[in-house]
């Protein structure tokens, strides 16, 4: 194997690598980019390098650059790990020796473990070497990097810088790869990574259904990319909201509306009376106002004066007087607070109800009592 030879693959390699890193080469064969493969196969050629103390066992220092020839077998485990062995006719030039030979045949194999980085491509690995050629065997560490660079679906190049250490001999050897392998089979789904899309503007939504590529970092946007338009800030897109001022921390429905919910309001009010009298002792009292009030504010409410009595004197009597009072009330009411005649009820229940069954002055004027309820069911925010 001529010097000519071992020149001319060298400048492939380079010229291969530097054509192949191009923008222009990654745009074209992007559609390739299948970095699923299980296994490869693949023949190579090598420019190699050898240490210029070989073979020191018999003076060395004529050993020139050489070239190799061979084949590997890859396979990965996972889309980080892989294994592979190779094998490689070598010859080597020689130059001023005293065995009046030009070139030194050989043979290597070696078996490696590579790690693929995150573009699951390109691979740094490390492995064990044997070489034996006319004048010596050894084994050597090895370690380097390398590409699969994608040619089409099941076809890849192959490009490698290795570097050699015999630690027997203090060997130190190069060596550049170059060469083409054919890639089949599949990783287990549960192994083969997601395939990330490009997101200029980071907004959760892929370039290639991005309509809005340069949307601010942070803004929400809509599945298409563009900005949602929200001005009273409910989550509800003005597009859908149908009340466009919520007020803040309001709860919202789909419509962008505050969520309602029905609750009944009770509002009481107590009036007092002397014995056997239907006459309101404290009619300025601040409850009938505000009981007037909460039926003029809400027009569905309805009221109840119900009139309560002791238990001093007849059931008959008791029942009328209560009667009475709460007939009272509604008076005042009416008149004094301005509330609705229509919406006022007015009961008597005479003695049937004591809130004290005690045969004491103290609990006969607890009996003596008016009580005034007025309930509606309203809608209310929730918050």
């Amino acid at each position: 194997m001529n010097f000519s030879f071992k020149k001319t693959l060298v400048a492939a390699a380079t010229l291969s690598a530097l054509t192949i890193a191009s923008p222009s080469f990654a745009d074209n064969h992007s559609d390739h980019d299948n970095t699923n493969y299980k296994k490869w196969v693949g023949i190579f050629g090598q420019y190699y390098h050898p240490d210029g103390d070989k073979p020191n066992e018999i003076g060395g220092g004529f050993l020139q650059d050489g070239a190799a020839l061979g084949g590997e077998f890859g396979i990965r485990f996972t889309p980080r790990w892989a294994m592979r062995i190779e094998a490689a006719k070598t010859n080597v030039d020689v130059d001023n020796n005293a065995f009046g030979v030009g070139s030194v045949d050989g043979q290597k194999i070696a078996a490696d473990a590579l790690y693929f980085q995150d573009d699951l491509q390109t691979y740094l690995f490390t492995g064990l070497q044997h070489a034996d050629d006319d004048f010596d065997d050894y084994l050597a560490v090895a370690a380097g990097i390398g590409k699969h660079w994608s040619l089409s679906e099941h076809t890849r190049l192959i490009t490698e810088a290795t570097a050699y250490h015999a630690f027997s001999d203090s060997y130190n050897d190069f060596s550049l790869k170059l060469g083409v392998a054919y890639v089949f089979g599949e990783i287990a789904p549960s192994y083969a990574p997601a395939k990330r899309e490009s997101d200029t503007d980071r907004d959760g939504v892929a370039d290639s259904i991005d309509q809005c590529l340069n949307s601010a970092y942070g803004e929400k946007v809509a599945a298409n990319g563009c900005a949602v338009k929200d001005a009273d800030n409910d989550g509800v897109a003005d597009s859908m909201d149908l009340c466009l001022s919520t007020p803040k921390g309001d709860k919202v429905n789909t419509s962008g509306c505050s969520v309602m919910v029905a609750e009944e309001i009770e509002v009481k009010l107590s009036a007092l009376f002397a014995n056997n009298s239907s006459v309101i002792q404290n009619p300025a009292d601040v409850k009938f106002a505000e009981f007037a009030d909460f039926l003029k504010r809400y027009p569905k409410a309805t009221g109840v004066v119900e009139g309560h009595t002791s238990i001093v004197g007849t059931a008959a009597y008791n029942q009328l007087l209560s009667q009475k009072r709460a007939e009272a009330v509604k008076a005042l009411l009416i008149s004094r607070y301005g509330a609705p005649a229509d919406r006022i009820t007015a009961l008597g229940f005479g003695e049937s109800q004591p809130v004290n069954l005690a045969n004491t002055p103290a609990a006969h004027r607890e009996n003596r009592r008016i009580i005034g309820v007025v309930k509606v069911m309203v809608e209310s925010k929730t918050k």
